[in-house]
């Protein structure tokens, strides 16, 4: 069990300025278009995972991780990574949801959580997930773990580290990622599909995250952002604050469309919104 740090939530109203920005992410396979991070400027339908079939086994685990294996166990983010990662990897997985998810208690108000990140420009139409992954890293002061003098030479290394090029980052990868080049002594990453919890319980969860010193990354569909104007596009978002009080978060957002890019304060309904779809994932 990994160690946590906590971090106490402050409570006082943060006021500021926000470019607003976004990128135009093309797809360009099947595991792209199921679990992948970007689509391009046609606005898209969801789609369903009955493209891709894994035969996965069943895993022999601990009574008291029953209930978060029978959550998961049919979820195809969670068999491709089992699939890829091996039995031991996702059993770890199932301890780190059961850890992040227990009861905490919120200290001195906790209505204000953060964990700000810095917003990164993504280099290429197909990795705003390698650049989630970094302006989250750059949060946690671990951006120089990874490999490179610039940002697009760290992008770089997360695309090819994970075959961005060819299939996106997928969610597991996103988790992977995150919790390859985190500082340690923070708990590890896991990831939940949008529609498996309520509102309340996604903001329990990103408080959480955030208290710990976990920004969230959402994987998205934007059409329900204002700021995206109604275009529905498949795409990796930062989440580094939330106003449990005023019902508010701050998205980062990597696009490299300038309507887009930068920080966004957005009500918490519409995130929650962009993940509460069919085959819409966090990763806190």
């Amino acid at each position: 069990m990994v160690k946590k740090i906590s971090k106490l939530c402050f409570s006082f109203l943060m006021i500021s300025v926000f470019m607003f920005s976004s990128i135009d992410c093309q797809a360009s396979s099947v595991f792209q278009d199921v679990y992948g991070d970007c689509s391009d400027e046609q606005e898209v339908e969801p789609v369903t995972f009955d493209d891709v079939n894994v035969d996965s086994p069943e895993l022999d685990v601990p009574d008291y991780l029953g209930a978060v294996y029978d959550e998961y166990k049919d979820d195809q983010q969670f068999q491709m990574m089992l699939d890829d990662y091996g039995e031991e990897y996702a059993i770890d997985f199932l301890k780190d949801v059961n850890s992040n998810n227990a009861p905490r208690l919120r200290g001195g108000g906790g209505n204000t959580c953060y964990q700000y990140v810095t917003c990164v420009k993504q280099s290429e139409h197909y990795n705003c997930g390698s650049a989630s992954v970094l302006q989250s890293l750059y949060g946690m002061g671990a951006a120089s773990n990874v490999r490179g003098a610039t940002n697009n030479d760290k992008m770089k290394t997360l695309d090819s580290e994970y075959n961005v090029t060819s299939q996106g980052m997928i969610v597991y990868q996103v988790r992977d990622a995150l919790n390859k080049y985190k500082p340690k002594g923070i708990g590890n990453y896991v990831y939940a599909r949008g529609n498996s919890v309520s509102e309340g319980q996604f903001e329990d969860r990103i408080a959480n995250s955030l208290m710990s010193c976990r920004p969230v990354v959402l994987h998205a569909m934007t059409g329900t952002l204002t700021y995206y104007g109604g275009k529905n596009l498949r795409h990796y978002l930062s989440l580094d604050y939330v106003n449990r009080s005023t019902k508010t978060v701050r998205i980062v957002d990597c696009n490299y469309n300038s309507k887009y890019l930068g920080a966004h304060n957005v009500p918490l309904s519409e995130a929650y919104s962009t993940i509460n779809i069919v085959d819409r994932y966090f990763i806190y």
